[in-house]
């Protein structure tokens, strides 16, 4: 039995859940960003608290069958440890390259969620981190006791060593969480204008997601879209406007920011769930926006990735929540 998952994103995987190799446990020693690094004072005792918590939980997936079928979320023996490794490292971005072994450590269910757009962001600038996924029926002891760790008690949490964020105090909250890695790799424009407009276009396609059902429904004709302006008909010719102003997905060489990540999730969830939705209710031009983004060197990689959870039908509109569409082994 291996204790986790090593992920390699290549802008050149094949379009099928891309393999995987194991790394040993014999060689497996705990990764400092989960503790950070001491600081002068830091009490002794969390340090050694954290450093128990991690070996519990590496134990519980070590001991966890590869061939376990995973059907979504539940009941479950132990979470799933990545660690995510990009090839490819895009020059318009920062801070995307590890100086050392402390490397990001991303916490959250293994599902897309609330934790999609954070793995988008870091996909997109290919930084590599490591990555714990649990199902949410496993114990708290082998959960690196995450209601205890996370500041609001909920997921998803974040820690960063190199950034003053140790395992012991982690960050939490999706919005926090993916505006601190927008600031870290360089995904808020150049200027205060342009990083205040890539928060009126995260905003934007946030309120838009609250109308996925209306996005995804077969219209027979025009009039059945009601252009009011909070509903996502309205949105998205704005949206269109927004887009005209930021960086040009088709563009490889270009910086993108994380209201282009907000928007690009949304619309690849309402595609899943009605193929053609976004070209028949929005507008042809977000469809080609959509259709750009998946195209690009590190999310192509990480859409065809073992990282890249499977849909859960909840997510897709249909009956079962947060059973998945496509189960996974566990190993795979």
């Amino acid at each position: 039995h291996k204790s986790a998952l090593l992920i390699i994103l290549s802008s050149t995987t094949p379009k099928t859940r891309t393999s995987v190799a194991y790394l040993s446990t014999k060689q497996h020693t705990f990764p400092p960003t989960m503790t950070g690094k001491r600081k002068a004072g830091e009490d002794e005792l969390t340090n050694n608290t954290a450093e128990m918590q991690i070996k519990a939980a590496m134990e519980a997936i070590e001991k966890a069958s590869p061939d376990e079928l995973m059907t979504g979320l539940g009941p479950s023996s132990a979470g799933i440890y990545i660690k995510v490794r990009p090839e490819h490292h895009p020059s318009q971005y920062q801070n995307n390259k590890a100086d050392s072994e402390n490397y990001l450590l991303f916490m959250y269910f293994a599902l897309k969620g609330l934790g999609e757009v954070p793995r988008l962001i870091l996909a997109e600038v290919g930084a590599p981190y490591d990555h714990f996924a649990i199902f949410g029926g496993e114990d708290q002891a082998i959960s690196m006791e995450w209601r205890a760790r996370s500041p609001n008690g909920l997921l998803p949490m974040l820690s960063s060593s190199d950034d003053g964020i140790p395992y012991s105090s982690p960050i939490c909250q999706s919005g926090s969480i993916i505006r601190f890695l927008a600031k870290k790799y360089g995904l808020v424009g150049t200027s205060i204008a342009e990083e205040t407009a890539a928060d009126i276009l995260y905003e934007t396609a946030k309120d838009m997601g609250g109308h996925m059902d209306k996005i995804c429904a077969v219209m027979s004709n025009e009039e059945e879209k009601d252009m009011a302006a909070k509903l996502p008909f309205a949105s998205a010719l704005r949206v269109e406007k927004m887009l005209e102003k930021m960086a040009d997905p088709n563009d490889a060489s270009a910086a993108l920011n994380y209201g282009q990540i907000q928007l690009f999730k949304l619309l690849s969830t309402c595609e899943a769930r009605r193929a053609g939705c976004i070209r028949d209710n929005l507008s042809v031009k977000l469809d080609e926006f959509r259709i750009a983004m998946e195209k690009r060197p590190g999310i192509a990689a990480y859409l065809t990735s073992s990282v890249c959870f499977p849909y859960t039908k909840g997510e897709l509109g249909q009956e079962g929540g947060y059973v998945y569409v496509e189960p996974f082994k566990r190993g795979s």
